[in-house]
């Protein structure tokens, strides 16, 4: 029973970037780098094993955006939502992670420029399928018609003429039937006007499918019922295969198996949908590998004679480690003297996995070495002995790697690939898995970027149960520790007011985490400008280096309050002398009350003239004869400064005690008859009633 895997199983691009992006805010959030609602917009992927992993992590799904809790934290997975959603999600102050595949957002554009030049849109598809809805929702609010069609039949019930549209396509339709369609179409649409828009991936999974479909005696489809692009491997699956079977995990696997769906000898192919893990991949090949090693050797020991199992009782045993000497090579394999009828041999390619040892020394040297012996096969020629010095690497290697586990003392491993939600460490063949919230403290990088670095790890699992080694690691831990040894340091003289370098780690809306060495502290947006800031991403970054001083501490609780803003950089700073009372000032107008004019003196120092000290006169109101960004000169009559608290500070200034603006008079044209003119005495000076100068109101206004 031959197993054989297409190449292009498993998660695509934009579901695995969807699914690794869920896991980090999962991480983020257990990080408490963000506390707010996380919400899946639709179910992220037509998987129940992953859907249900996110919902226990934390995950809540809404079906519709109007669903979602105003202010939530919303992934928008990678079937796209229409405009109208994500403007529901805008309205209700939403964060929105939009993980829209490439491949659909570009679906998106094609389908809103058509509609906006007036064109109808056909699109192959699912009906009410969720990319489907998406695509469609981008020709709404234009006069353009819009219809989805699954096959060539349903072509013929599209109520408008195809001459005036375009063609577009789910990313996960068949190919096949996309080419029937265009066939019939392409005579009534401009060739400009078809957009061949199945992913490329979709298209290489379905015709791996259909060639290693039509060379399988029992093919196995992975995936979900649910899964568009699942259904349609299977239909191909089925039309090449009759043998043709959807399971969703390595149980349904295994339950083929039992029930004799599969028979020795069968050729068996596997694909899976785009929704299906690798893991999950993984394990059903492992298990039917394992029934395939099973048929194998239960035919072999069948096949066994009598003189046959005589010859077995030689001192080369399977399953044992002897020693011998290499004696020669070819291309693919290293033959080795190991003392029997006949030589063993070593795949070559093992030695490629041990670069440090001198293969073309040992040839020239016929060293000997230590191997395990994987299986012994009786020929006509002889025995066939096939041998592995990698086993008995990895047998030494284990030890070094279980003592480590047992003595808590760091290993280096050089990491090989990304799996699932995590890396591969290798240290002389054994492999140690590293899940992603072990890589480091916070959020890894892009895990690709690992790969061929090597990486300090504590050993934290060494599992050899159920005849399978499972080993785990963790350099997070090393990190902890020694953040835990920092932090102390901090904590024994930790004081108020003492200064510290630091490192900005998060930046939630409230002000800033930032870690001070092996410690977090938090500087709220008051204390990060002497400005009002609507984010803290206004002043820092993340990862970016700032001093702060430490503004309050509880040893108890382990909390830290920071300061970024320094004192000099206060408006108000040393304000007495800088601008003191008596002096004489200019300054721009930048706000008017009834009961006064505020002046800006400086950037961030503004000063309030009453209106009594505005004009020689009484005004009604600064705005008789003041204006927003008119310039004044004024004197400086008083500074005060509440509790120590510079932001505090109130100035007071006087306009009128320099130079007071007065309301300009009217000229009244005034008739004098000549009886007047003689009546009028010009040495006699009239009285004048001196008028009493107002008191100007306390300055007890409210300042804004």
């Amino acid at each position: 029973m031959p197993v054989r895997t297409a190449e292009s199983s498993g998660f695509c691009f934009g579901v695995k970037h969807a699914v690794e992006t869920a896991h980090r805010m999962l991480a983020d959030r257990d990080d408490k780098v963000n506390s707010d609602n996380l919400v899946m917009l639709g179910e992220l992927i037509h998987n129940e094993i992953v859907l249900k992993e996110l919902t226990e992590g934390g995950f809540v799904i809404c079906n519709s955006a109007s669903e979602v809790p105003e202010g939530s934290v919303v992934l928008v997975r990678a079937h796209g939502v229409p405009p109208s959603e994500m403007r529901i999600l805008e309205e209700k102050g939403c964060s929105v992670v939009d993980c829209t595949c490439p491949f659909v957002s570009k679906i998106h554009k094609i389908v809103a420029k058509a509609a906006s030049e007036g064109k109808n849109i056909i699109v192959t598809g699912g009906k009410g399928h969720p990319e489907v809805l998406g695509i469609c929702g981008y020709a709404e609010g234009y006069d353009v018609k819009v219809a989805v069609i699954g096959s060539v039949g349903e072509l013929e019930e599209v109520p408008f003429a195809p001459e005036s549209s375009i063609l577009v396509s789910q990313t996960t339709f068949s190919a096949e039937e996309f080419n029937k369609i265009c066939a019939i179409i392409k005579n009534k649409i401009a060739n400009n006007c078809i957009f061949d828009t199945i992913c490329s991936t979709t298209e290489n999974r379905q015709k791996e499918a259909a060639k290693l479909a039509s060379d399988s005696d029992v093919m196995l489809v992975i995936g979900s019922a649910a899964s568009s692009n699942t259904t349609k491997l299977l239909g191909i699956c089925k039309s090449r295969c009759v043998r043709t079977y959807l399971i969703s995990d390595v149980c349904d696997a295994e339950r083929i198996v039992a029930e004799g769906l599969v028979h020795p000898g069968d050729k068996v192919g596997i694909t899976a949908g785009a929704s299906t893990p690798e893991a999950i991949i993984l394990e059903v090949v492992h298990t039917m590998d394992e029934n395939d090693k099973k048929t194998n050797q239960d035919q072999e020991q069948t096949d066994v004679s009598f003189a046959e199992a005589l010859e077995s009782f030689v001192s080369v045993k399977r399953n044992t480690v002897v020693k011998g000497e290499i004696t020669s090579a070819d291309a693919d394999f290293v033959y080795v003297d190991v003392h029997d009828k006949s030589e063993g041999k070593i795949p070559r390619k093992e030695f490629a996995q041990m670069p440090d040892f001198d293969l073309e020394a040992a040839l020239a040297n016929h060293e000997e070495i230590s191997v395990h012996v994987k299986s012994i096969k009786n020929s006509d020629q002889g025995k066939d002995i096939l041998l592995s010095i990698l086993m008995v690497e990895s047998e030494k290697n284990k030890k070094i790697v279980e003592e480590a586990f047992n003595n808590k003392t760091p290993i280096d491993v050089t990491i090989t690939k990304v799996v699932k939600d995590g890396i591969i460490g290798v240290i002389g063949g054994i492999e140690v898995y590293i899940h992603r919230s072990q890589i480091c403290l916070g959020q890894p990088e892009e895990l690709e970027s690992y790969v061929g670095q090597t990486m300090t790890i504590r050993v934290t699992k060494f599992d050899t149960d159920k005849h399978r080694l499972r080993i785990s690691g963790s350099h997070k831990a090393l990190d902890a520790d020694a953040r835990k040894a920092k932090a102390d340091a901090i904590w024994s003289d930790i004081e108020v007011g003492k200064t510290y370098k630091g490192i900005v780690r998060s930046l939630p809306n409230f002000g800033a985490f930032i870690d001070i060495g092996g410690v977090d502290g938090l500087c709220h947006n008051t204390d990060l400008s002497w400005q009002r800031i609507s984010k803290p991403s206004d002043v820092l970054s993340i990862g970016q280096e700032v001093e702060v001083t430490v503004k309050s501490f509880d040893p108890e609780t382990k909390k830290i309050s920071l300061v970024y803003k320094k004192e000099e950089d206060d408006p108000f700073y040393m304000i007495e002398e800088r601008i003191p009372v008596g002096s004489i000032v200019k300054g721009k107008v930048v706000r008017l009350t009834d009961f006064g004019a505020f002046v800006e003196l400086e950037p961030g120092v503004d000063a309030l003239c009453h209106v009594s000290q505005i004009s020689s006169g009484k005004l009604d109101k600064p705005s008789d004869v003041l204006s927003v960004g008119q310039e004044v000169v004024a004197k400086v009559t008083k500074i005060q400064t509440e509790d120590g608290q510079t932001q505090k500070t109130k100035i007071s200034i006087s306009i009128k005690e320099v130079q007071p603006i007065d309301p300009e008079t009217p000229d009244e044209e005034i008739e004098y008859s000549e009886a007047d003119a003689h009546s009028e005495t010009p040495d006699a000076e009239p009285a004048v009633e001196e008028a009493p100068v107002e008191a100007a109101p306390a300055e007890d206004k409210p300042e804004e």
